[in-house]
């Protein structure tokens, strides 16, 4: 298998360091095929640190909005056969490689992705925890911050993400769903959790269940696409 890691970033300096040590780190069969950090303008030098930490860069037009042309394009620079997309602030499980090979030996499985979790103690974050792990298995539609993995092939017959500024990951396994099976690695990916201290651990929950029953009942969430994007612009201010 060669495997193609590729990570978003926007202003994401604090974590990349530690992810792209931990993608390496974690890789128990030497190294992956390649990483690659798909920028979409960032101002915090995190195209920087990825050069400096050898892997390849692909910088996007400060114009391009959404995670999905940033995910898209670093997949159009990959060469393996199977992608691995995973958030810059999120840590795969020791071995992810050899779950992801053993997960595609199923000929029926095109895809899939890891257990969500965060880092870091408390109640909030564990009934957070609790919720998506229910969501996800009841409707199959995974996010960018569980790892999702995805034969190459498939991925490029399916079109690649949405052209949506958000919930692009869920829907992408929606179409994925449609092609084959989705497996779920019953490992976990650890998270930062810094999206829920900044915002409040309920409030932030609450927004975050909201969407996922517009999204069910097929009305549009665009509009809360802008509290992604203004919380990555806040990161320059921290």
């Amino acid at each position: 298998m060669k495997l193609s890691v590729i990570i978003p970033t926007l202003n994401e300096a604090l974590y990349l360091p530690l992810t792209l040590k931990k993608v390496r780190e974690n890789y128990v069969r030497g190294e992956p095929h390649e990483i690659i950090v798909s920028d979409s303008g960032s101002g915090d030098g995190s195209p920087e640190i990825a050069l400096r930490y050898g892997v390849k860069v692909v910088e996007l037009d400060r114009s391009s909005p959404g995670r999905a042309v940033a995910l898209n394009k670093g997949a159009a620079s990959a060469t393996g056969d199977v992608f691995f997309f995973l958030d810059a602030d999120s840590i795969p499980p020791p071995g992810y490689d050899e779950f992801i090979e053993q997960a595609l030996r199923n000929a029926a499985a095109v895809g899939g992705a890891f257990e969500f979790s965060l880092d870091g103690e408390g109640f909030g974050f564990r009934l957070v925890e609790l919720l998506n792990r229910i969501r996800y298995r009841a409707r199959k539609r995974f996010y960018g911050d569980q790892g999702i993995f995805v034969r190459a092939d498939v991925f490029n017959e399916a079109g690649g993400y949405p052209d949506m500024r958000i919930l692009e990951a869920a829907h992408f396994c929606k179409t994925l769903s449609r092609v084959g099976k989705l497996i779920l690695v019953k490992r976990k990916v650890k998270t930062s959790p810094r999206r829920f201290v900044r915002g409040g651990v309920y409030h932030v929950l609450a927004e975050d269940v909201k969407i996922w029953f517009l999204d069910l009942l097929k009305i549009s969430v665009d509009k809360y696409a802008d509290r992604y994007w203004d919380e990555n612009r806040l990161r320059m201010k921290d």
